[in-house]
C-alpha cells in the first residue's frame, strides 16, 4: 500500500465512524426497493470506459421502468458521450475541483443532490473512492447499492460481490444480475450521437473516398494497467499493414500524453489524415468509422471493441486476461514479450481475421 493510499484509508475510516453515529439506517426489499423507486442516482467512476460497462445498466432502468426518474452524475467533459451511450432523464455534471472534500464546491453538490430527494443510488465504481461514496450517503437515500468493499459501509447498504473471472465489461452488468433483474436480448448494444456519427462518416468518405482504402487508427496511449505500447512498435506494424495494403492513418491518443502521439507520427511512413477531433465525444464517432485500429488495452480499444470495429489489441505482460473482450469476433490480441518482436505473420493473419468478420455481419453503429 502507498503513502496515500494509507492516508485514504485512514481519512475514510474517520470519516465512516462520524457517518455511523449520525443515525439510523432504513429497511429495504430488493428488487422492489429499487423497482419501486421514483429517483434512482447513478454515480460515476471517473474512468470513462466504466461508463461504456455501465451503459447496460443504466439503459436497462429506463427500458424497464420508465416512471423511474433517472440521474447521472458524471464529468463535464463525458456529458455529451453520456447523451449517445446512455438513456437518463437528467444528467448532472461535475468538474473535478468539485470533488475535493474538503472544498466549498464539494458542499454545494452534495447539497445539490440532496434536494432531488434520490430514493436509490447506485455507484458505478469497482474501487472505493471516499468522495463518491460520500456523496451517495449525503443523498438520503434509503437504498444505496454499491460493489463490496471492506469500506463501503455505511456508505453503500447494498454490498455487490462479482466473482473473479471474465471480462472486466461484463462485471459491471451483473448487478441486474445480483438484484434479481434480467439482461434482456442485445443489452450490450453501444449507442452514440447521430448527429456525431453522421458528421464522421462525411468526413471519412471526403478523406477516404475509395472503398478499397483503410482507414486504420492508432492509438498509443497508456492502457488500463498504467503501461504502454512503445510507439516505435506500434509504427513497425503499421508500415508493414501500409506495404501490403492501400491505408491511412488517423492518430488517437489521450490529451496529456501528446509526446506519445508525436513520437508515432514522427515513424509512420504511410499518410496521416489532419483528423483530431476537438472533443471525447467527436473522438468516439471517428473511431466507430475506422476499418482498422490499432492500439494497447487503451479506453479507446475497448470502445472500438464494443461497437464492432476490427481491432487489433497490442497487450504487454501486465495486461491480463480479464481485459479481453468476450465473443468478439473482431477483435485479435498479441500479447508482447519482453526483448522479442511481434510476429508479421500473426500480425497479418489476426487483420485478415478481423476484416473478414467486419464483413460478415452488419456494424453495430
Amino acid at each position: 500500500m502507498t503513502e496515500q493510499g494509507g492516508g485514504r484509508d485512514i481519512a475514510a475510516r474517520v470519516v465512516s465512524r462520524f457517518v455511523r453515529s449520525m443515525g439510523k439506517t432504513h429497511a429495504f426489499e430488493l428488487p422492489g426497493g429499487i423497482t419501486n423507486a421514483k429517483s434512482l442516482l447513478f454515480i460515476d467512476s471517473g474512468d470513462v470506459v466504466d461508463l461504456l460497462f455501465a451503459a447496460p445498466v443504466v439503459n436497462c432502468f429506463s427500458a424497464r421502468f420508465p416512471h423511474i426518474r433517472t440521474t447521472l452524475l458524471v464529468r463535464s467533459s463525458e456529458s455529451e458521450l453520456v447523451k449517445g451511450l446512455m438513456r437518463v432523464s437528467a444528467i448532472v455534471s461535475y468538474e473535478p475541483k468539485q470533488l475535493k472534500l474538503h472544498s466549498a464546491d464539494y458542499l454545494a453538490l452534495a447539497r445539490k443532490l440532496r434536494k432531488k430527494g434520490i430514493d436509490a443510488v447506485m455507484l458505478l465504481d469497482r474501487r472505493f473512492s471516499i468522495e463518491r461514496h460520500l456523496l451517495a450517503f449525503a443523498t438520503g437515500a434509503p437504498v444505496r447499492i454499491g460493489f463490496a468493499h471492506p469500506l463501503s459501509y455505511p456508505f453503500v447498504n447494498c454490498e455487490i460481490r462479482v466473482a473473479d473471472g471474465g471480462y472486466e465489461g461484463k462485471k459491471l452488468p451483473r448487478i441486474l444480475q445480483a438484484l434479481g433483474l434480467g439482461l434482456e436480448p442485445g443489452w450490450d448494444d453501444v449507442a452514440l450521437v447521430p448527429r456525431e456519427i453522421q458528421h464522421a462518416r462525411q468526413l471519412k468518405h471526403f478523406w477516404k473516398p475509395e472503398r478499397d482504402l483503410l482507414m486504420v487508427g492508432l492509438d498509443p496511449s497508456t492502457g488500463k494497467t498504467k503501461h504502454h505500447v512503445i510507439p516505435e512498435i506500434v509504427a513497425y506494424l503499421a508500415n508493414n499493414l501500409a506495404s501490403r495494403r492501400r491505408a491511412k492513418f488517423v492518430l488517437f491518443g489521450n490529451p496529456w500524453e501528446e509526446k506519445l502521439v508525436r513520437s508515432l507520427s514522427q515513424d509512420l511512413r504511410g499518410e496521416i489524415l489532419d483528423l483530431r477531433p476537438s472533443n471525447l465525444t467527436e473522438t468516439v464517432a471517428l473511431l466507430s468509422q475506422c476499418d482498422l485500429f490499432i492500439a494497447g488495452n487503451t479506453n479507446l480499444f475497448h470502445f472500438a471493441a464494443a461497437l464492432g470495429v476490427p481491432t487489433i489489441g497490442l497487450f504487454t505482460r501486465y495486461d491480463r486476461q480479464g481485459w479481453v473482450p468476450e465473443a468478439a469476433p473482431r477483435v485479435r490480441i498479441m500479447q508482447g514479450v519482453r526483448g522479442e518482436k511481434l510476429s508479421l505473420k500473426e500480425f497479418f493473419q489476426n487483420v485478415e481475421d478481423v476484416l473478414e468478420a467486419r464483413t460478415e455481419s452488419a456494424p453495430r453503429v
